[in-house]
């Protein structure tokens, strides 16, 4: 639950749209190889049309948790290994290791670390937005949400990428952010869930893959006062809606986990609580501008207005 608290319809017309464009208006490789996935689709067919049998095949991503790490498994890596370096990195945060470190202020965060409750996902380069990246991330988001359930209800999937000489910005790396949640959504065959907007600036709008309402947090290394959202390498926790239904099940639990998390964060940030993170649905807010925050208290706006749409 890394700051978690701290914290469109895909239509049949859309897809005709994608497949019947030219391949010189195609923004990226990603979106290459999901019009070819479109194309290659019977006819009529839709994204929340794919079933389980032969048509599944026609996926751009299988169902695999083989990438999923455990906590023994990153630990097992060698020390020189940039992926040990991270999940070290992680481990540090979470547990508050090294001199005058003060407690992370998600305590949910960390008791899921303890409990081996998070999984590990190493991506293939630095790029967020290399299909392998993406092809990858949407594969683990589907292993990941059955798995979930047994894990426990704290647990997270943390996207960990290299190290990168690339991005040295916060904007840089929120732009980054949104790339990869645009392209996820290009490749999503299952249709946008009905009871949630597409519209990313209402105040019921979550991003959602694979039909699932998920919760997202990113945290860069070019965060420097709003250190719940920094680590050493860009890493985006993930969490599947469901975490939230205990913690936050009346309204008196979840003002009880809202201000267990609260009251650790003006020794832990250098900078004041974001007025973003707000309670989700509530009037004039969105969880589009809780998901990237930004190293200062002003609002960091999702690009997309829908990311089904050019």
């Amino acid at each position: 639950m890394l700051v978690a608290l701290c914290a469109v319809i895909f239509g049949l017309g859309f897809i005709t749209a994608i497949a019947t464009s030219s391949t010189a208006r195609l923004k990226s490789p990603l979106e290459r190889v999901v019009t070819r996935t479109l194309l290659s689709k019977p006819p009529g067919s839709s994204p929340g049309s794919v079933k389980d049998g032969a048509s599944r095949t026609e996926r751009v991503i299988q169902i695999d948790d083989r990438d999923l790490m455990t906590k023994a498994q990153c630990e097992a890596l060698p020390y020189g290994d940039w992926r040990r370096q991270a999940y070290d990195n992680i481990q540090s945060i979470l547990l508050a290791e090294g001199h005058g470190a003060q407690n992370f202020p998600c305590i949910y965060a960390t008791a899921g670390f303890k409990q081996n409750q998070h999984r590990f996902l190493f991506m293939h380069s630095a790029d967020p937005e290399q299909p392998s990246n993406i092809r990858l991330i949407a594969n683990a988001l589907r292993a990941y949400y059955p798995l979930s359930h047994s894990l426990g209800q704290n647990t997270s999937l943390l996207l960990v990428h290299p190290p990168s000489a690339d991005c040295s910005s916060v904007e840089e790396y929120r732009h980054k952010f949104w790339a990869v949640l645009r392209s996820l959504r290009l490749c999503d065959l299952e249709a946008w869930p009905k009871d949630i907007p597409t519209k990313t600036d209402a105040s019921e709008w979550t991003f959602c893959f694979d039909g699932v309402p998920w919760f997202l947090a990113a945290l860069t290394p070019a965060h420097k006062q709003r250190q719940s959202r920094r680590a050493e390498n860009f890493t985006i926790a993930v969490q599947p809606k469901w975490v939230f239904n205990k913690l936050f099940k009346t309204p008196e639990t979840r003002e009880r986990a809202v201000q267990a998390v609260r009251k650790l964060m003006p020794a832990y940030d250098q900078i004041e609580i974001s007025p973003d993170l707000a309670a989700y649905g509530s009037k004039g807010s969105t969880e589009a501008h809780q998901y990237y925050l930004l190293d200062e208290n002003e609002t960091a706006h999702c690009p997309f207005g829908d990311l089904d749409l050019k």
